[in-house]
This record gives structure tokens, C-alpha cells and sequence, in this order.
């Protein structure tokens, strides 16, 4: 009977272990690369893949396509999935009434534009007409025309129209760049001016005046570095049509040449408005000033200088005659509303006070209206005022729902429109009465699933240190707590932004499938105003993490999943955020999407707008002792651990991202398969010829969609 017993253990033992399947990774050639911080030595192996042109590269990300596509193909109803997926984005249709068409319409201006899939099939081309004329619609921009070759993606990024003198400018990026060129074009004969605008940035301001055209652009980069480089030397231009961009009027340059920090400028009733920095007597500011420009000149007319604080944001709404409606968090942790006189210096006045729930926008709504839209513990509040301040009426919009478009510009109109959305509806249109602020449904749409087996519960739970976190949990109505539903964390958590209801429908295809979403708006985030962010930033960045780890065990502890059924996602400072937390906390988590995020933030800032200010205040700089250690403390690339069993992952990047360049998960992938225990899977995806977002055609989006969701899918054991 022992015997026998002894047998039965060691078939038991032996099975396990051979159950335990082992991968076999590629080797990855290391170099002897060490940088010294205050006296601390990093061992960094993997740097010369920060290196686009070495040859070991692409041989490297050969051998890992190869084990990603041989290891992806494997996955169970990804043909099913890859259906069902293309049939959730091509399937939502809308179904205006007449009423909210013709008011869509009174709107419209001179021109009708629309887009088509181009030959490329990559991209959409840009048609126009005009209104009211019997003819077809005239193809304005061929996105072949501007496509130096078959690895080029063009995708058009932003239009310019000027009715007055009919005129476009059309801004395109080479495969999701951030740098960007402008093209001109005369509507109409709808022939191209001969000259184009280069080294334009994602970040640039462009106007109109009058047929001429203001913009602000940067010195050309270094050949071969226009992925990796910081934008520098900002300057503003006056553009006239005819002439090429080298005989462009120089009317102001940026006096940071370090490209730290950077000018930005708006049109507003005619005016235009500046956001810039000055310095006084050796101290720096920021201010506010009417732009006067000519061809001839250019001076700027000051009207607020404020404190060069990285806490305080100030945003110009709207202008009403000589009046400027501040939108702010100055002296204010939830946002005011002030008035400022841009005919004189420093004369501001408080037009709506703060309260207890959250400023997010100020909208102009029609001749004598604004819209204030606040977030208030899980719904959308919108509150009406007239000019003088009077509250007209708040609408409280339901929880788990995002209120889109509350916005009117033009001041004839008496109705205007507006939507909600969700997790998993699109938008859903409501018509304005600006009269009486009355609201009715404007429209129908069409969806191929019922929306109404779905909810969204917004809840709260208890982080490490105590601090209460917001959390969004979306699923099927009558879910069973029965620690077994398979479940998505998202999380983003910086920079102040706030995650809102987004309709995705891979996302939703999810949720039909039994999939719990659940998103925290954890610190650093802007959930709870200013100090919200603030308590996740810079040296407070752990807390971040620690407020998306303690997201999981909640969903555990509440029996919503346990760690066999857990995944985690996140893009850009969310895909470091789920690689720290992975890192850190390998034991809670059974996989992982991380896509295109920062993993090595000892060598983040050194890298394209990484070391801007923006960024610095996010994250700090390893020049100071304080954020070098701080860094590395929960850098995710610098504390991956010998043996360790890590969650699966699958790193998401694109090959001409030029924001977080993808030497980030190249690194971080060679790291993990050298160090990490070999029995868990970790691959990578590259979208070639695209960059932090954009320039992908429908057939890539499909495939990209497709691999994340098939190994989210394989992953947590859904069957379709």
C-alpha cells in the first residue's frame, strides 16, 4: 500500500512538472554599456538597442515575430474572435432624426469635405465640393501622391480652412509621427500652392490671417535622430502662400532654446491669444497676451502673468468682446472660472466660484450661455449660466455615463446637440433647446447586441495607505461574485488625466463574453481635481502604483476574480504603470498588455519629449539625487528579478514611435526572457510604420485588436 501510494506521488510530481511548459528564448546580444549616477553603477547590456541602425536590431525583432506569430497561432478561435471583432466596429449605426440633420446641416459652412479609403488602403483621402453645387464630390488630397514609398503611412492629422479667401492647409504625418508637413490648397481650383511647411510638431499652433498663415515650428532634425531627439528652438512664423518657407517672416522666437518649455497660441473672435513664458528680473512666469502680428511686426500685449507653477493650469475658454473667460485651477484645487480685461494688466475677476465637485471644461453655449462640466464621484454634472454669472440650470447626467460635444459656437442658432456614452454604447444624441434649456433624443443607433444586459457600478476602495480610490467595474447585469469571471484592470494614472466612459467595441465584445472591465482612477490621474494628481506624481509615483495593485486585490477580496483570471492593460504612462505593478507584484496578476510604454526611467528623459517640462514634473530627472533613486526604485526594466516567475505578457509597440520610442519594450522584453523564469510567456507585437498612435490602416487595427484580445482571451480561458 505505501508503495503503491509512493507511486501515485511520484506520477503526480512528475506530471506537474512536465505540465509546467518551458519556453526557449531567443539569445540576446549584450554589449558592456554602464552608467554611473551619484555614485550607483547600472549595468545596462541591452542599451545598444537604443540604436535604430544596428544591424543586431532587426535580427533580434525578426527572431521575436517568429516566436510571437508561432506562439499567437496556436490560440483557439482567433479566426472567430477576429470576425466577431470586425463585426462590432462595422456594424454601430446612426439614425438622426430630420430635425437634428437639418440643424447639423445650418451648420456647415461654405465647403462639404468627406473622407474615402485611399488606394493605399491604408490611409483615407480628403474630397470636397461645394455646398449646394449638383457636381460629385472632387478628390482634393490623394494620400499615393504623398507616399515616398511602400513603407511609408500617410494618414492626414489635421485640415485648416479659411472660407473668407478659400484656402485649406492640410497637415500629414509619415507613419504616426509627431513631426508633421503642411500643404496648401486653393479651393476653388482646388490646385496645390507649390510650396509646403516642414518640421511642423504635433504640439504646433496654426492660424489663418487673412490669406496668409501664422505657425509655430522647430530647428530641422538630426538625419537618422528625428525619432529619438527633443524638439528644439521653437520659432513663429508668418507664411505668405506663394513664397517657400525659407523666405518666411521670423516674427518671435522662443527664448528656452532647450526646448524645455514651449509658447502655444490660439484664434479667438479675431483675436489672438498667447500662453508663454517671461521673465522678470531673473524670475520666470507665465502669461497670457493678446498677439499683435503683421508682416512686418509682432509684439505681445500682456494681460495676466501668473506664477510658473507646474500645479497651476490656465486655459483661455472663450473670449466675450474685451473679456476673457479663464478656465482654472489657480488658488482653486476644483477649478474656477474667471474674467480677465485683455485691454489691461492683471484686472481679474472671479465670474464662478469653485465647489466641492470637480471643473473639467468650459463651453460657450450659443450668444449669452456657458456650459460648466463638472465630475462629480462617478457622473457628469453639467451647469448652465448666463453671462452674468446666474446659475440657469444643472443637469445631472447618469453614473458611468460620459457627457460629449456640449458646445455651440455659433450665436444664431436656438438649439444645439449634445451625447452620451459609455463603456459599452456609443454615443447616444440629445437635441438642446437654447431657449429653455429643455433636451429631447435627437437620433437612434443601431448596435448588434443589447446594450441593456450591461452596467457600470462605480465604487470605492482602500489603497496601501489608507487613501480611498474610485473605481469603475463594468459587466454583465446578475454577474455571479464567485471569484471566477474572468477580468481586465485598466489603468493610465498621470499627467492629471482622468479616465472617462470610452466606447471601445473590443471592449465591449469583452464584456458580452462574460469579461469583467474594471477601471480605477487612481492618484496621478485627475479624478479628484489638482492635489489628486499631484499625489501621484514625480516622488509620489509609487503611490500610483500602489493605488492600481490594490485595484486588483480588491476585485479579488470582493470575489469579483482571482489571480488565474486576472489580466492587466495599459498604454503609454499606463503601459509603465502595469509593468511596475507586474514587477512588483508578479503572484497577483495572469497576464499582461503593456503598450508602448516607458520601462527604463533612468533613460527616459533622454529621448524625444521625455525631457520636456511636462514630462520632467511628471516623472523628475536623474540629475538630482532625489529623483535618480526614486526612479529606479520602481523603474520596471531596473527590478526585474533572477527566476522570478512574472505574469505572460505581450508588449505592444510601434516601430516609428517617436514619443516613447520602442527601445522601451525592446529592452524590457530582452531583460525578462534572460532573467524571468522560463515557464511564463513573454512576446512582443511591433506595428510597423507607426508611431504613438495613428497612421495604421483598418486591416493593421483589425490584426493589432486581434493579438491583444486572442491573448487576453487564450490567456483567462474564454471559449467562444
Amino acid at each position: 500500500m505505501k508503495n503503491t501510494l509512493f507511486i501515485v506521488l511520484v506520477l503526480f510530481v512528475i506530471f506537474n512538472c512536465s505540465a509546467q511548459k518551458k519556453y526557449k528564448y531567443p539569445e540576446t546580444p549584450k554589449d558592456s554599456f554602464i552608467d554611473i549616477y551619484f555614485d550607483d553603477k547600472i549595468y545596462d547590456p541591452y542599451q545598444w538597442m537604443e540604436n535604430s541602425e544596428d544591424s543586431r536590431l532587426n535580427n533580434w525583432l525578426n527572431t521575436q515575430y517568429r516566436l510571437t506569430e508561432r506562439e499567437t497561432d496556436k490560440y483557439l478561435d482567433k479566426w472567430t474572435l477576429r470576425s466577431q471583432i470586425g463585426s462590432m466596429y462595422y456594424d454601430v449605426k446612426y439614425d438622426e432624426s430630420r430635425s437634428y440633420m437639418k440643424k447639423n446641416d445650418s451648420l456647415k459652412g461654405k465647403y462639404i469635405f468627406k473622407y474615402r479609403k485611399s488606394s493605399t488602403k491604408r490611409s483615407l483621402d480628403l474630397l470636397y465640393k461645394r455646398r449646394g453645387s449638383e457636381l460629385n464630390f472632387n478628390k482634393l488630397f490623394n494620400i499615393k501622391d504623398y507616399t515616398p514609398d511602400k513603407n511609408s503611412h500617410i494618414d492626414i492629422t489635421n485640415t485648416y480652412v479659411n472660407e473668407d479667401y478659400d484656402l485649406i492647409a492640410i497637415e500629414i504625418s509619415n507613419n504616426g509621427s509627431d513631426w508633421r508637413e503642411i500643404y496648401f490648397f486653393n479651393l476653388i481650383t482646388g490646385e496645390q500652392f507649390e510650396h509646403k511647411l516642414k518640421n511642423i510638431r504635433i504640439s504646433s499652433s496654426c492660424i489663418w490671417l487673412k490669406d496668409a498663415f501664422v505657425y509655430d515650428a522647430f530647428d530641422t532634425p538630426e538625419k537618422g535622430r528625428e525619432l529619438l531627439d527633443k524638439a528644439k528652438g521653437q520659432k513663429l512664423y508668418y507664411h505668405n502662400l506663394t513664397e517657400s518657407q525659407s523666405e518666411d517672416k521670423l516674427l518671435y522666437q522662443n527664448p528656452d532654446v532647450t526646448g524645455t518649455n514651449s509658447f502655444r497660441f490660439s484664434k479667438r473672435d479675431e483675436k489672438i491669444i498667447f500662453h508663454h513664458y517671461l521673465t522678470v528680473k531673473g524670475k520666470t512666469y507665465r502669461a497670457l497676451s493678446l498677439g499683435n502680428i503683421r508682416p512686418e511686426s509682432f509684439y505681445l500685449s500682456k494681460f495676466l502673468i501668473y506664477p510658473n507653477s507646474k500645479e497651476i493650469q490656465m486655459t483661455v475658454e472663450e473670449l466675450e468682446g474685451d473679456v476673457a473667460i479663464l478656465n482654472t485651477n489657480w488658488e482653486a484645487k476644483n477649478g474656477r472660472v474667471l474674467k480677465a480685461n485683455i485691454n489691461q494688466l492683471n484686472q481679474v475677476s472671479e465670474f464662478i466660484p469653485e465647489y466641492d465637485i470637480m471643473l473639467k471644461n468650459v463651453n460657450k453655449l450659443g450668444k449669452n450661455k456657458l456650459a460648466c462640466i463638472y465630475f462629480d464621484n462617478g457622473k457628469d454634472v453639467a451647469l448652465i449660466f448666463n453671462l452674468e454669472g446666474e446659475l440657469l440650470r444643472r443637469i445631472d447626467f447618469p453614473e458611468g455615463k460620459k457627457l460629449n460635444y456640449l458646445y455651440e459656437s455659433n450665436e444664431d442658432v436656438t438649439h444645439t446637440d449634445f451625447s452620451i456614452s459609455s463603456f459599452y454604447h456609443p454615443d447616444i444624441w440629445y437635441q438642446l433647446s437654447l431657449e429653455d434649456l429643455t433636451f429631447k433624443p435627437a437620433g437612434t443607433t443601431s448596435i448588434p447586441y443589447d446594450a441593456e444586459k450591461l452596467e457600470t457600478k462605480y465604487v470605492t476602495y482602500t489603497s496601501k495607505d489608507g487613501t480611498e480610490v474610485p473605481m469603475y467595474i463594468t459587466h454583465l447585469k446578475g454577474v455571479e461574485l464567485d471569484e471566477n469571471n474572468p477580468t481586465l484592470l485598466y489603468g493610465y494614472g498621470g499627467y492629471g488625466v482622468t479616465v472617462e466612459p470610452r466606447y471601445d467595441q473590443s471592449q465591449t465584445l469583452w464584456l458580452l463574453h462574460g469579461g469583467v472591465l474594471a477601471v480605477p482612477n487612481i492618484r496621478g490621474g485627475g479624478a479628484k481635481g489638482n492635489e489628486w494628481a499631484l499625489a501621484g506624481r514625480r516622488l509620489n509615483k509609487q503611490k500610483a502604483i500602489d493605488d492600481f495593485i490594490s485595484a486588483a486585490e480588491f476585485l479579488i477580496s470582493e470575489k469579483y476574480t482571482n489571480p488565474e483570471k486576472l489580466a492587466i492593460n495599459g498604454g503609454s504612462h499606463g503601459g509603465m504603470l502595469v509593468g511596475a505593478s507586474m514587477i512588483q507584484r508578479p503572484e497577483l496578476f495572469k497576464a499582461v498588455i503593456a503598450e508602448a510604454g516607458p520601462f527604463d526611467m533612468l533613460r527616459f528623459e533622454k529621448y524625444t519629449v521625455a525631457s520636456v517640462n511636462v514630462n520632467l514634473n511628471e516623472f523628475g530627472n536623474t540629475a538630482f539625487e532625489e529623483d535618480y533613486f526614486n526612479l529606479k526604485s520602481y523603474s520596471p526594466l531596473h527590478n526585474i528579478k533572477e527566476g522570478v516567475k512574472y505574469p505572460n505578457l505581450l508588449l505592444i509597440t510601434g516601430s516609428d514611435d517617436d514619443r516613447v520610442p520602442p527601445l522601451h519594450s525592446y529592452k524590457f522584453l530582452a531583460t525578462l526572457q534572460e532573467k524571468g523564469s522560463n515557464t511564463s510567456l513573454y512576446i512582443l507585437h511591433v506595428v510597423n510604420g507607426s508611431g504613438h498612435g495613428g497612421a495604421i490602416s483598418s486591416e493593421e487595427f483589425t490584426q493589432k485588436i486581434s493579438k491583444k484580445y486572442s491573448f487576453l482571451f487564450n490567456q483567462l480561458g474564454i471559449r467562444i
